[in-house]
């Protein structure tokens, strides 16, 4: 069975209708469940260079709230080459958020920045994303713990699928590209690069656990979407689906330079010709035979799809006067192109088909998805006690 089954079985187990949530989680494809939890953007402040306390409307417990903004923590460590302490960056609901983990979280982006101030805004956009996470899996645990047993059973079993899924999906792949076979020599080879397995995996796992909850809550809105949806969106977005006249084709290039004289380019071509006609690969013959760019570079795709676009410009009226599959030779001063349709597509509407059909569905799940999650994490959050600090980077 997979971990999805496995958790599916667990989740009804859990009787999370009880509480609030869906029985039966269904995560969309276009988003990974060990993906970050997108940002929302932070509301304004007045002052954005001190530490900001968010309390909860009407709730009279946010005086117990510490601030430990800036203050070195210890934390436990999964291996020895673990480092010592970090810094909390943000506290939710009294729950610390490491800086360590929000920097290894956007480190790819950090190494691109070219500025302070460029580093500085994606440093608080991935510390806000895991914000927005934590409030998130809070929520989840919340639940999940007033379901009593089966409530903490499904959460033992979605811990334990999340660490699972981050040795599968991350951990030995990312060891085997780096060709290490044991796990005290990663944690040695993460350590020379400034990271820690320990942060990387309580990153992963926490997204893993966050996206699976807040899938299960959206989901009752995805399922929502139906062909009815999908139709009204193709008629009253009809600038979306229409088409101008376009070819899709191919090129091999002889250049007469290349032989004895220009009946003997010719002749090639007319052989290349014959040999493409009796079923011969068009893409393995131009990236063998071809003397301009489609064979090493495009694999033998031409050069441009609409008029105005295509090169050679001498190719262009051949190419939408063909049929599809129809091979051709257009002469030029150089040379001789050996052209091919693949396809060509007329102007106007894009057919209402099963192609299109999945784009719009693709496209609303998203907009659903975006739009609910959205509505949560705003709703928890005006709820949540949020303490962060701009100065840190």
């Amino acid at each position: 069975m997979t971990w999805r089954g496995r958790l599916a079985q667990a989740w009804v187990a859990a009787a999370l209708t009880a509480c609030g949530c869906v029985a039966k989680p269904s995560p969309l494809s276009a988003l990974p469940p060990a993906a970050p939890v997108a940002t929302v953007p932070p509301a304004r402040q007045d002052n954005p260079e001190v530490a900001r306390s968010q309390k909860p409307e009407g709730a009279g417990h946010a005086d117990t709230a510490v601030c430990l903004i800036g203050l070195p923590v210890d934390r436990p460590a999964e291996s020895s080459h673990a480092h010592a302490a970090t810094t909390i960056c943000a506290v939710v609901n009294g729950e610390p958020i490491l800086a360590e983990e929000v920097s290894m979280s956007c480190m790819q982006q950090m190494m691109a920045a070219r500025t302070p101030k460029e580093r500085q805004e994606i440093f608080k956009a991935a510390r806000d994303q895991i914000i927005d996470r934590e409030i998130l899996l809070q929520d989840a645990i919340a639940k999940l713990e007033r379901g009593g047993k089966q409530g903490t059973a499904f959460l033992h079993k979605l811990q334990e699928i999340a660490h699972e899924e981050f040795d599968k999906r991350w951990l030995k792949p990312l060891m085997k590209h780096n060709h290490i076979d044991s796990r005290e020599e990663f944690n040695s080879f993460l350590q020379k690069n400034g990271l820690s397995l320990e942060v990387m995996r309580r990153w992963w796992e926490r997204n893993f656990m966050a996206m699976e909850y807040l899938h299960s809550r959206v989901e009752p809105h995805i399922s929502r979407i139906g062909h009815t949806e999908i139709a009204d969106y193709y008629s009253n977005h009809s600038e979306e689906f229409t088409q101008s006249d376009s070819v899709q084709w191919q090129d091999i290039f002889i250049d007469v330079g290349q032989h004895a004289s220009r009946a003997d380019a010719r002749r090639f071509t007319d052989s290349l010709v014959q040999r493409i006609r009796q079923g011969e690969d068009f893409a393995k013959l131009s990236y063998e035979f071809d003397n301009g760019t489609s064979g090493r570079y495009r694999k033998g795709e031409g050069e441009g799809r609409k008029r105005g676009e295509i090169r050679p410009h001498e190719a262009e009226a051949t190419l939408f006067e063909m049929h599809d599959r129809d091979i051709q030779i257009v002469e030029r001063a150089r040379g001789f192109h050996i052209v091919r349709l693949v396809k060509r597509e007329y102007a106007g509407p894009i057919p209402f088909d099963s192609k299109v059909q999945k784009e719009i569905r693709d496209k609303l799940r998203n907009v659903v998805f975006q739009r609910e999650r959205d509505s949560i994490v705003k709703e928890l959050k005006r709820k949540a006690v949020i303490d962060t600090n701009d100065k840190l980077n």
